[in-house]
């Protein structure tokens, strides 16, 4: 549901590069002091100025600076994973715009919402949001600001899968984002593809080396993503504690910064490396460090993603009202003016009532169906084990982390074979079902449940399938 998270930091890394080559005196404040801290990387920074600027503005009611402080303050907290309380900043913003006409404000509000639903996995409410952007931004004069909030737009439009990824437009912008000066960042993402596909790892080291070369001019958060490629580098060659000496040093970086979402990468490519180690203890050490801020991640996403439901039905409601309100003086308009129309305004009322009636109903659907979507793995992963696919342990693991985390903890001697039978007893699955999943018959099944009983050490008063469940 989620973008993936090391595209987010490129495409957040590729934006410092470009805000590094701005002149920011041609942006108002406090935008122009809050990009500054943006290339910086200093979240915290950018937050107190915007709280303390924020002040000021409400005291001499300028209603400008105060949205531009809350949007600010909105898109901040989203990018600290504290969704609900950037929208709720968001929001605050929104309901003063009827009160200003700048195209430039407006432009920038919709743009963080757009970036905020993109975070979320709400791409249709993202592409709305950014294309609200787009038509304000054509409006603003001054070509270096509207230059400015288009390569934004775009760079974070890029990423819905509702857009093509190859179009002209895109691909100027990505252009300009990035430039033609060579960095940090460009000769990793060269290497990157290299290490991905396994291959010309040599080619791999020499872009890693030639990325190094430029690590005086980058920021912390691009010296520990190229670290985090160096490690991914040794990692495939299999020298693995040459893998983890890099791993640890990224590790390092994103927890200074609080890079949240960097550390969850961390710490589960961390696990799995020492996992192939067979030293569990560690690797459940920092299993469990992933799951620990992968559930507060996902709270946050959750708060979040309920908030934005709720916001965009209550601009539904909103937006519905008005419609209301207009009709009802378009009857009493015919009313007045002849009698003889009312039964066929009676007519059109019934009719426009049955009609808002289901439009209402379909939202409330789609608005169901959005609240589930984060629930939706249960489905999918059964669709993964009726078809046998090599994928449903690997899949079930992240669905299920905390109860495989407790099951290897619990016993760690476990083998692939012995967790997927518990999966299928986690999934309430019949002994017929899993003789169909497994192809063997059911005293086999039996067979298979009296062996992993007796290696789970459990006594014979303990009923193997009500265990697993409340585990």
């Amino acid at each position: 549901m989620f973008p993936n998270i090391k595209i987010i930091y490129l495409i957040a890394i590729s934006l410092s590069i470009f805000l590094k080559a701005q002149d920011y005196s041609y942006q108002p404040e406090p935008i122009k002091t809050t990009l500054e801290y943006r290339y910086k990387l200093d979240a915290e920074g950018a937050l107190r100025y915007n709280i303390n600027a924020l002040k000021q503005y409400e005291k001499t009611d300028n209603t400008e600076g105060i949205i531009m402080a809350y949007t600010n303050i909105g898109s901040i907290l989203c990018g600290l994973d504290k969704n609900k309380e950037g929208l709720e900043f968001l929001n605050k913003a929104k309901k003063m715009l009827t009160h200003i006409n700048d195209p430039l404000v407006k432009a920038s509000l919709y743009n963080e919402y757009g970036r905020s639903y993109t975070r979320l996995g709400l791409y249709e409410q993202s592409d709305a949001a950014f294309d609200e952007a787009k038509f304000f931004i054509k409006k603003i004069n001054n070509l270096k600001q509207r230059e400015f909030f288009e390569s934004y737009n775009y760079s974070w439009k890029q990423m819905n899968p509702s857009q093509t990824k190859n179009s002209d437009s895109l691909q100027i912008i990505k252009k300009k984002i990035m430039g033609v000066k060579p960095n940090i960042v460009s000769y990793t993402r060269i290497a990157d593809k290299f290490i991905a596909k396994k291959i010309h790892l040599d080619s791999a080291e020499y872009y890693m080396n030639k990325a190094f070369m430029y690590s005086k001019d980058a920021s912390d958060t691009e010296k520990g993503i190229a670290l985090f490629s160096y490690g991914d580098l040794y990692n495939v060659k299999g020298n693995k504690e040459k893998a983890l000496e890099y791993y640890f040093k990224s590790l390092d970086i994103f927890q200074k910064g609080k890079d949240r979402r960097s550390l969850l990468t961390v710490y589960d490519t961390i696990s799995s490396v020492y996992k192939s180690l067979n030293e569990i203890d560690k690797s459940s050490q920092y299993l469990r460090a992933y799951t620990a801020l992968n559930d507060s991640i996902i709270k946050n996403q959750k708060e979040g993603l309920n908030l934005a439901v709720d916001t965009l039905m209550e601009l539904n409601k909103k937006e519905k009202d008005h419609e209301r309100n207009v009709f009802y003086l378009i009857i009493l308009a015919l009313i007045t003016s002849s009698v003889l129309l009312l039964y066929f305004i009676r007519k059109i009322y019934i009719k426009k009532t049955l009609k808002k009636a289901e439009l209402l109903k379909e939202i409330k659907t789609e608005t169901e169906v959005l609240k589930l979507k984060v629930n939706d793995s249960f489905d999918e992963i059964i669709q993964l084990m009726k078809s046998r696919s090599p994928l449903f342990l690997k899949r079930f693991k992240e669905v299920y982390c905390e109860f495989y985390e407790k099951l290897i903890t619990h016993t760690p001697e476990l083998t692939e074979h012995d967790i997927k039978f518990c999966a299928y007893m986690k999934l309430n699955l019949t002994n017929k079902e899993i003789c169909n999943c497994e192809n063997i018959s059911l005293r086999g099944v039996e067979t298979k449940r009296y062996r992993l009983k007796k290696k789970l050490n459990l006594s014979k008063n303990t009923e193997l399938q009500k265990w697993i469940l409340e585990l």
